[in-house]
């Protein structure tokens, strides 16, 4: 049995997220998960998701080694570090949150729960290990001194064994998602962390270079890296300096806050930072380990990804590992469940005549594979799409499909049609895939390697060889899914892509159409949530908030540009002296504006002068009960208004009597472009848009020809209509079209 110690609790549990502990505290206690409940606030998912453990579940522990965990909050990793260790202590300022752990781990021998200040605590012992998982950026609230963070990092030194290691997962202040519109983690404002904390002396995060500062002064002569992706709280990937050179980095992220916003795509700026060699300095979490020596370890870890969420029978973790010099593969299970998976994945290892698999060795409930030097077909694409260079992605698809074609009979492989499948057959395709309905005459392969993407494909001396080959299926499967899977994993990477081949384009290619596709796709969902379970913490992922900074600049804009003004003559003549200036509303490209003549006694005329600094069309469409307004100095009339070829637009305004208010509404000329150019750019996908009032026309330049009914719904909607439309070639005009041949 664990052993709760309460010998240094003062009685005050210093933080909390409120009644919802209570509520875990019953979930624990009662259902043991919260897998089964419909609604899951973020607390609960917080505190008691396996994905939680993804942050150390990879990590070389020493079997034989002491732990002290501090802030081990409600037990997320402390569990793990039982299992991974002899001896765990596990230090929790609050109560509240230590009997949560306590409730949930209450069985396992190897646990001491320790409630209180870890300042004033007295272990008598020194550890191997002390892991700190999101609880050193409090240390200036619970920690007195000038040098607070410094204090506590040699507090905790003083804990660990001469040879001891020290681990610290930490949010980076200098995060990319910081940049992207998330909030900062501690404080929820914007920018805080990169502004570093102006108005917060209670808590902070630090930049990679304020650590290895602070390392330095506390006497950690040795450190290392890593980079938990996304974050340290719901990690998936784990990269070091070696893996962010090599692997991928910036897959798309799950979200939970309703605060996030988007002002770019994190994932795609990620990739442009990577390849500058820089994505260090701006990844959104550290995982720190550091010890007064140089580590000596059998093995070094260079790239972990975990597949935890994902049902129990699927759950493994991948690992790029450097053992006696050499670069190796590792797969281990993760629950018991899952070592049959990894016992399937060995059977399938041999050569499917076109392509083989890695030899695998077995090392305990692992497995093991060489690590290729070669770039994968997905590097090549990586490349290639930076590049521009369609034909070459084009070219490494087509490898996925000749894959497919030429497997060797000798074998054992079979090519049918999906008619000729057995009833066994469709009854295993529709456990994993949902349906047994296919269409009669797709040409299916069997055993059929579902995950023939690019990322897996390596090709050197006109041999290809595959690397994780985790979902082969015995059961014929149609070639045609494990091409779209391949082509659709591709964009989904790189979504990008679109802009130089749309990928139905590419899908036709392969004679897969669009209702191919919906279908394939339906198979994929089922695939993924019901067969695998996996990416089970997306259900509970908020969707960011779009920020277009172009349509905010194009907005304001707008209000510089329609500066009303109503000058009063109170018997002087119109003078700057006195005029009124009132805010403008704009809404779907009109204005409406409010003049208020309370202070003006016994006027004699009003000026209404709607816009400053530039020529324009006005149409003024109401003016109130009792106003008519003049153009005074007005080019003329023209369908949409008076035409002002003057940067000085001036209406007189007559009224029957005085009114104490003037209410003015209509439409300019520059915001109805707008409002139409913006309301084309939403719907359609095009190059260029442009209008122009003066020549009752709008432009449209385009690769894809767009639907005419769908355009004049469009035009419609803004309140214009649409009185032809015409398409001609688009030839490129400038100094250089003179020279086309």
């Amino acid at each position: 049995m664990a052993k709760f110690n309460l010998d240094y609790y003062s009685g005050e549990n210093f933080y909390s997220d409120g009644d919802i502990e209570k509520e875990i505290l019953k979930i624990v206690k009662t259902q043991g998960s919260y897998e089964s409940m419909e609604n899951v606030p973020f607390p609960v998912l917080y505190h008691l998701s396996r994905v939680r453990e993804n942050i150390l579940n990879w990590y070389p522990f020493q079997e034989d080694a002491t732990c002290l965990e501090i802030g081990s909050g409600c037990g997320a990793i402390s569990g793990l570090l039982c299992e991974r260790m002899k001896k765990v202590v596990s230090v929790e300022l609050s109560k509240q949150r230590a009997d949560i752990n306590m409730a949930r781990h209450e069985r396992v021998p190897n646990l001491e729960i320790w409630v209180g200040n870890l300042n004033d605590m007295v272990f008598g012992e020194q550890f191997d290990y002390i892991v700190l998982n999101g609880v050193f950026e409090y240390a200036p609230g619970f920690t007195e001194g000038d040098q607070p963070c410094e204090t506590f990092l040699k507090n905790i030194k003083r804990l660990l064994k001469p040879e001891g290691i020290l681990l610290i997962a930490i949010e980076n202040r200098f995060g990319l998602k910081y940049f992207a519109g998330a909030p900062e983690d501690h404080t929820n404002g914007y920018f805080d962390g990169i502004a570093g904390y102006p108005d917060n002396h209670s808590v902070r995060t630090f930049s990679k270079g304020e650590w290895e500062r602070l390392m330095e002064a506390c006497g950690f002569s040795y450190h290392r890296f890593y980079y938990p992706y996304p974050d340290y709280k719901f990690p998936r990937e784990v990269f070091t300096d070696e893996s962010l050179k090599e692997q991928k980095y910036g897959l798309p992220t799950w979200n939970f806050t309703k605060y996030r916003m988007a002002l770019f795509r994190e994932g795609q700026v990620a990739e442009t930072i990577q390849q500058d060699g820089r994505m260090d300095y701006f990844a959104n979490s550290f995982l720190i380990e550091m010890s007064r020596n140089q580590i000596r370890a059998d093995k070094k870890v260079l790239y972990a990804k975990m597949s935890t969420d994902r049902d129990r029978h699927f759950s493994i973790a991948t690992t790029i590992e450097e053992q006696n010099g050499e670069k190796v593969v590792v797969k281990q299970p993760m629950t018991n469940e899952a070592k049959r998976h990894l016992q399937n994945m060995q059977n399938k290892q041999k050569d499917y005549g076109s392509w083989s698999s890695l030899g695998v060795k077995a090392k305990g409930d692992a497995v093991v594979t060489p690590f290729l030097q070669e770039k994968s077909l997905g590097q090549q694409a990586k490349q290639a799409i930076y590049e521009h260079n369609v034909e070459k992605v084009k070219n490494l698809i087509s490898t996925v499909s000749m894959l497919c074609e030429k497997e060797s009979a000798a074998t054992g492989n079979r090519h049918i049609v999906s008619r000729e499948m057995s009833g066994r057959e469709r009854t295993e395709f529709a456990q994993v895939f949902g349906t047994s309905q296919i269409c009669p005459e797709l040409p299916c392969i069997a055993p059929a390697n579902i995950d023939l993407i690019l990322d897996n494909i390596f090709e050197k001396d006109g041999k290809y060889r595959v690397i994780d080959c985790e979902w082969i299926f015995d059961f014929p499967v149609p070639v045609a899914f494990i091409i779209w899977r391949a082509i659709n994993e591709l964009y989904s990477s790189y979504p990008q892509l679109e802009q130089d081949c749309r990928m139905q384009e590419l899908l036709e290619e392969y004679q897969i159409t669009q209702e191919m596709s919906e279908t394939f796709h339906k198979w994929g969902t089922y695939f993924a949530e019901h067969y695998v379970g996996a990416n089970r913490v997306l259900h509970y992922s908020i969707p960011e908030i779009g920020i277009s900074l172009e349509e905010f600049r194009k907005r304001h804009q707008e209000k510089d540009l329609l500066n009303c003004q109503l000058f009063v003559d109170t018997g002087n003549g119109f003078r700057e002296e006195e005029k009124i200036q009132a805010e403008t509303v704009l809404q779907d490209g009109a204005f409406r504006v409010t003049f208020d003549l309370k202070n003006f006694n016994d006027w004699k005329a009003l000026r209404f002068d709607p816009l400053e600094g530039k020529p324009c069309i006005c149409r003024i469409d109401h003016a109130g009960t009792n106003a008519k307004l003049k153009a005074v100095n007005a080019s003329g009339k023209v369908e949409h208004g008076d035409l002002f070829l003057t940067t000085d637009p001036v209406y007189l305004v007559k009224m029957e009597e005085n009114k104490d208010q003037v209410k003015i509404s209509g439409m300019m000329c520059g915001m109805c472009e707008t409002h139409i150019n913006d309301a084309i750019r939403k719907s359609f996908t095009i190059k260029k848009v442009t209008s122009s009032h003066s020549k009752n026309k709008t432009e449209i330049i385009t690769v894809d020809d767009i639907d005419e009914n769908e355009l004049r719904k469009v035009i419609d909607a803004t309140g214009y209509k649409v009185v032809s439309i015409e398409k001609v070639p688009y030839e490129k005009k400038g100094f250089f079209a003179s020279f086309r041949k």
